[in-house]
């Protein structure tokens, strides 16, 4: 049986000069979908939601973005071990 671990991604652009870029790796999907939405709240808080729209929105993922070029992708990836 293969293992599989959970990736979660964080991209957040400020800016074009301030962008976060950032991979966690967790070892279940629970621990990973707590690590997600604990990004999505911090992304969401620095900036106005209402100001911009949601590209997508997933139990394992959500990507936002508005006219200024801010924006922010995060997600949960499922690899396989090998």
């Amino acid at each position: 049986m293969k293992q599989k671990v959970f990736l979660v991604y964080v991209l957040i652009e400020y800016s074009a000069e301030s962008t976060t870029d950032a991979h966690y790796v967790y070892s279940s999907l629970e621990k990973a979908h707590e690590a997600m939405c604990r990004e999505i709240d911090e992304a969401r808080g620095n900036f106005y939601i209402e100001g911009g729209e949601f590209i997508t929105r997933t139990e394992r993922g959500q990507e936002w973005c508005n006219d200024d070029g801010q924006s922010y992708s995060i997600g949960i990836e499922e690899l396989d071990v090998l």
